[in-house]
Parts: C-alpha cells; sequence; structure tokens
C-alpha cells in the first residue's frame, strides 16, 4: 500500500538500519544490535517508507516480514553499503598487499562475517587472507605467539580483552517435515568441539523438562545445515543463515528459547597494515560489534555486550 511519500535521499545511516532489522528479525534486537534505542529504530524506519513512499514491512503470525517493495529495497540497500566502502577504498588510495593470519573458532560461521570477508578481498586483491580453524585456546597460543594477527573465538575461552564483540540470538529451525513429540528426546545437529553455549542449550532443554541428543556434529556450518536438511535433528542458527537456507523455524515443539551466543574479535600487539584494514572492515560491517571503550588506565573491563536486534516486532 502507498504511503505519502517524503522529499530526501535515502542516507546510508537508514539502510544500514534497515538491513540490521531485516537480518535480526526485529526492531528490539536490532536496536541492541545498532546501539540505539527502539523508538529511534522505529522513526527510522518511518522515515524510511516515507522517503521510498511505499510499506516496506507486514506484520504476520510469525512476525514481520519484507513487502514486495521491502524486497527490492534490500538487494539495494546491500550493494549502496558495499558500493559505499569500495568508493572510501578507491578514493583515499588505499593498496594494501602482503598476507593477513585470521584465526576462527568452531562455530564463527554463525557470527554472520561472511559478508566482511568478501568485501574485504574484493575490495583488496593484493592481499592474501589465510584463515585458520582451531579450538579457542590454540587460537590465543596462536596469537601470543604471532602466528595470527586476528583471531574470532569465544571470549569465555581466554583472557584477553577483545577489540570488539558480538551477541548473536539463535532460533530453533529444522527440515520443514521433521515432527518432534513433546514426549520424545530432542535429536540436535550441533558442531563440533568446545562450545559453551551449547552446554547452556542441553541444560536449558533439561530445565524445561526435554533431554537433548546430539545425532551429528561438525566443525562446518555447510555439514550442520546439510545434516538439519536431512532430518537428522534440529539446529539452533541466525536468522540469516535460516533466512538463506530451505530449513524453517520450529515454533510448535515446547522448547525453550535457543541460546544467544558471543564471540569476540582478538588481535595482536602490533598489526600490519593489511590486517588493520581487515580489523576495521569487519567492525563497519553491517552487523556493528560493541567497539571496545577508550582505557584511561583505571579499567580494562568491558560494558555488557549489546544484543542484536530481530524481527520488526517489538
Amino acid at each position: 500500500m502507498a504511503i505519502q511519500r517524503m522529499d530526501g535521499d535515502l542516507e546510508l545511516s537508514l539502510l544500514r538500519t534497515f538491513l540490521a532489522v531485516v537480518d535480526c528479525g526485529s526492531l528490539g534486537k536490532a536496536a541492541d544490535a545498532t546501539e540505539m534505542t527502539q523508538s529511534a529504530v522505529s522513526q527510522q524506519m518511518l522515515r524510511l517508507e516515507k522517503i521510498v513512499g511505499e510499506k516496506l514491512f507486514a506484520r504476520g503470525r510469525n512476525g514481520i516480514t519484507l513487502t514486495h517493495h521491502g524486497e527490492l529495497l534490500m538487494a539495494y540497500a546491500n550493494r549502496a553499503v558495499d558500493l559505499n566502502q569500495e568508493m572510501l577504498v578507491r578514493l583515499r588510495g588505499e593498496k594494501v598487499g602482503g598476507r593477513v593470519e585470521l584465526g576462527m573458532s568452531n562455530g564463527v560461521a554463525l557470527a554472520g562475517l561472511a559478508p566482511a570477508m568478501e568485501r574485504f578481498q574484493a575490495f583488496h586483491p593484493d592481499m592474501e587472507l589465510r584463515v585458520v580453524v582451531a579450538a579457542p585456546a590454540k587460537l590465543d597460543a596462536m596469537l601470543t605467539a604471532g602466528d595470527l594477527h586476528l583471531a574470532i573465538s569465544e571470549p569465555t575461552f581466554t583472557h584477553r580483552v577483545p577489540a570488539a564483540t558480538w551477541r548473536v540470538p539463535l532460533i530453533w529451525a529444522a527440515q520443514k517435515d521433521l515432527n518432534i513429540d513433546q514426549s520424545q528426546t530432542v535429536p540436535l545437529v550441533w558442531f563440533e568441539g568446545p562450545c559453551r553455549w551449547q552446554n547452556d542449550m542441553l541444560d536449558s532443554l533439561r530445565k524445561s523438562g526435554r533431554e537433548g541428543r546430539v545425532t551429528f556434529q561438525s566443525t562446518s556450518l555447510d555439514a550442520v545445515l546439510t545434516a538439519t536438511l536431512s532430518g537428522l535433528g534440529i539446529a539452533a542458527l541466525p536468522a540469516e543463515v535460516i533466512r538463506r537456507s530451505r530449513l524453517v523455524l520450529l515454533q510448535s515443539a515446547s522448547l525453550p528459547p535457543a541460546p544467544t551466543i558471543e564471540f569476540g574479535l582478538f588481535q595482536a600487539i602490533a598489526l600490519p597494515k593489511g590486517a588493520q584494514t581487515l580489523l576495521e572492515v569487519i567492525q563497519t560491517s553491517t552487523f556493528k560489534p560493541t567497539q571496545k571503550p577508550q582505557m584511561n588506565g583505571e579499567s580494562g573491563l568491558l560494558p555488557e555486550s549489546r544484543v542484536w536486534p530481530s524481527s520488526v516486532s517489538a
């Protein structure tokens, strides 16, 4: 339905907020992710709709969805954000070469950083990016030894202070024909290796009177998705991962809410220019992490991490 159009340009700040709402699934989670109030996010979306002259969101039983114009804007918004980054790189004459060593723990694929990695390599083709997947303890040792420039893992496994943190809410997902009786043990598909949030997930199931049983585990997100699509069990995944797969939200199995996971971005003491550029690309990606505060010498503690927004419901 058309609405009264307001003159104005499509500002990047409005488009970034719009993409945060789309990816997180709600105004509330988007507000946390962008460090804005829910009212401010709502006002920005209303302003965006007035500039476009069309409704972008529709409310339904399963939360908010994009209208036809919302889907169209999402494609253009992603291109506009990427083009802005490309223009800055070209106009500043930034040419970075060399090699960057990035470490990731199992499950970091859930942090939603693939677009940032793709942008980095597209804008800096002369830079070689080497990614190492290992347990958090090994990543910590490799940072100390100088074998890594940056590492992304769960902050609970290290005493280091992260340069940034993400909190990503997960949602139960399953193959569309999978049925789980309330008296049945819950079949789980999850990531292999030390993972505190998965242990919390089992505890949450037990407290709700359900038992969980791991039917498949892998270090690969693709393998986890394939196993879930095959009906081997259910998985806790971010809304964006579910949206891009053929999985459906699991809403009728009387399950407790899926957990929220936290990731930290850690850096070596000295960073070469290429690693510093990658750090900046990650920190300015669509999902903006909580930045490390300036230290005044009094405390090295980080403020509580902010949770990302979910759907445009309150």
